[in-house]
């Protein structure tokens, strides 16, 4: 039968491992959370739950976590692909990113940077008419008014 682990064995091997994750790039605390989890099953710790809840609260403290930050690089790399705030919040949705961390991100995405994003997707599509052109512009989750926005500015030429 195999020892029961000390809960300071328990918080040291869990913090070499989340520093070991953190080193290599930055995540967002849910992820963090999940591979902190699966690394306690691997290692056959057992009530490691709240040794992980305090980890993540220490890091979140002295700087290591930053979800917002996190949030608005993601929004604004995204952005820069040419997806709207519609996609880019259901991203981060599936990432674990709470809705007021979202909505904090997305506050970049205002019109004047969707316009620049459309613009740039739109180059690629030149030839489509306006009306397919407008459905691939909804299919990549720009919101309407930035959608009417360009065309009512005459971006366009037919």
């Amino acid at each position: 039968m195999p020892e029961p682990h000390s809960p300071s064995e328990v918080r040291s091997s869990l913090i070499k491992y989340a520093a070991f994750c953190l080193s290599r790039r930055p995540y967002f605390e849910g992820a963090l959370r999940q591979k902190l989890i699966l690394r306690s099953k691997k290692l056959k710790l057992e009530n490691a739950t709240t040794e992980i809840t305090g980890i993540l609260d220490d890091l979140r403290k002295s700087g290591y976590l930053d979800d917002p930050y996190l949030a608005a690089a993601y929004a604004r790399r995204q952005l820069d692909k040419s997806y709207g705030p519609k996609i880019i919040s259901l991203k981060l949705k599936r990432l674990g990113v709470d809705q007021s961390t979202i909505s904090l991100a997305l506050e970049e995405a205002d019109i004047p940077k969707q316009l620049e994003a459309i613009k740039k997707y739109a180059l690629k599509y030149r030839k489509l008419d306006k009306f397919k052109l407008v459905s691939k512009l909804y299919s990549r989750g720009f919101t309407g008014s930035a959608i009417n926005k360009l065309f009512d500015s005459e971006y366009f030429e037919d």
